[in-house]
């Protein structure tokens, strides 16, 4: 029988916060105190106590990513250099100059994912984070990966001006390099799925022997929280024209920046639905 994940163990539960004993007093005291013992409950059962015993079900525990990752701390920096690319001397001279300059640059980003804690349970499932560390990649990274998941994309530019240098000036292009960083901690919830169920038996209890009883409910979910960080560096340009007049004014304009703005992702949780603790067994005579 297939599952939304692997299914639970004892010591999944007990990397849960519940040891056995402990899961067993919880389950026993539901059950009116009629279970005999850790033999009369278990986990990954398709048929139970099998011999000579009538009874039949399919009671199973799954690991499952619980929600969706959440934002738990974010930073960005951003570092500004420039040089100057293109430079006319025209303050000796009575006519202005004219000329043409031709820029190609080429803009990044680069985006990183990876699990910085990991799950205390197995787990199968992938993780997916739009907008990794405000960048405009979604990754997505399997739940036991150890190795950094890495996204990049480049496009190069190409601008022409046409620069008039008056009689007086000095007139220089520069290139205004811009490297924005970000960082954003993750926090992903795990634990068992809504249905998941360990079997019990034990003396007669509500017209039963046998009880499928939901862990969730009477465990008071017990659950964990994987940690992942996201990187994210975006390599800009922009141009902006100086001029320094006769008298020692400097004026500056800035040319259109290049296209292409990353959008941040949104991360939503999701609620979960509520279950009675446990459920009867089918018997037979």
């Amino acid at each position: 029988m297939s599952g939304p994940g692997p299914k639970t163990t004892w010591e999944d539960l007990a990397n849960l916060g519940w040891y056995k004993q402990q899961a067993y007093d919880r389950f026993n005291s539901w059950r009116g105190g009629t279970m005999e013992g850790l033999g009369d409950m278990a986990l990954l059962c398709k048929r139970l106590w099998v011999s000579g015993s009538p009874f039949h079900a399919r009671w199973y525990s799954y690991n499952v990513l619980i929600g969706s990752p959440r934002i738990a701390g974010n930073s960005s920096d951003n570092i500004e250099s420039s040089s100057i690319v293109w430079m006319y001397d025209n303050s000796q001279n009575l006519h202005e100059f004219t000329a043409t300059w031709t820029e190609t640059w080429t803009n990044s980003v680069t985006a990183s994912l990876s699990i910085s804690t990991h799950a205390g349970i197995s787990l199968s499932q992938s993780i997916s984070i739009p907008g990794v560390g405000g960048s405009e990649f979604s990754i997505e990274i399997s739940t036991d990966s150890t190795k950094e998941e890495t996204k990049q994309s480049s496009h190069q530019l190409s601008t022409s001006w046409g620069i008039t240098v008056l009689p007086g000036e000095t007139v220089y292009i520069e290139r205004v390099r811009m490297v924005t960083t970000g960082q954003a901690i993750y926090n992903q919830d795990y634990g068992l799925s809504s249905d998941s169920l360990v079997a019990t038996k034990g003396r007669i209890y509500e017209g039963h022997y046998y009880w499928g009883m939901y862990i969730n409910e009477t465990l008071n979910y017990p659950s964990g929280t994987m940690s992942l960080v996201g990187r994210s560096t975006e390599e800009s340009y922009t141009f902006r024209i100086v001029r320094q007049k006769p008298d020692g004014r400097r004026e500056v304009e800035y040319l259109p920046p290049p296209e292409g703005k990353s959008t941040r992702g949104r991360l939503s949780g999701e609620s979960g639905a509520t279950f009675p603790k446990m459920v009867p067994g089918i018997e037979k005579k």
